[in-house]
């Protein structure tokens, strides 16, 4: 794991400057998509001068709902490419094969969007857990994908 995390985090610049990231982008601008965890949800955001917020959710019903909320910092902010760095809080009520879940959570996740695919990966530390699956989990991993066009 720690050679992919070395590889990651050795080719990340050198890609970032091959994507265009030399070209700065620091307007305001509003950002619309649908993101992928455990629900296809809508996500909307605001940039402003290398600082923004974006909100994601969707509520199906009483067990199916996520709502995940997201102040992040720029790394680089190009036409093509932009990278952040973002404080994330998620509240999650779900299934999957084998457990139920029902949390709230808040870490720090990685921002890639490259031409309006995203994704974002992260740690986070669960501040309440309703149904106790995550007692023995100090710290869980924290994702989403999908596709986000940055009105830039």
């Amino acid at each position: 794991m720690r050679a992919y995390l070395l590889v990651f985090a050795t080719l990340m610049p050198l890609w970032s400057y091959a994507a265009g990231a030399d070209e700065k982008i620091r307007t305001a601008y509003m950002e619309v998509g649908i993101a992928a965890s455990m629900l296809l949800k809508p996500a909307f955001g605001y940039w402003y001068d290398g600082i923004g917020v974006r909100f994601s959710g969707m509520y199906l019903d009483k067990d199916h709902q996520e709502l995940d909320v997201n102040i992040g910092h720029v790394i680089c902010d190009s036409k093509n490419l932009q990278q952040t760095i973002n404080l994330l809080t998620s509240w999650v009520v779900g299934s999957d094969p084998g457990a139920d879940y029902k949390y709230a959570a808040t870490g720090i996740a990685y921002g890639l969007n490259y031409r309006g695919f995203y994704v974002e990966l992260g740690l986070a530390v669960p501040w309440r857990d309703d149904l106790g699956n995550l007692a023995n989990n100090p710290i869980i991993p924290i994702g989403s994908w999908g596709y986000i066009y940055r009105f830039n």
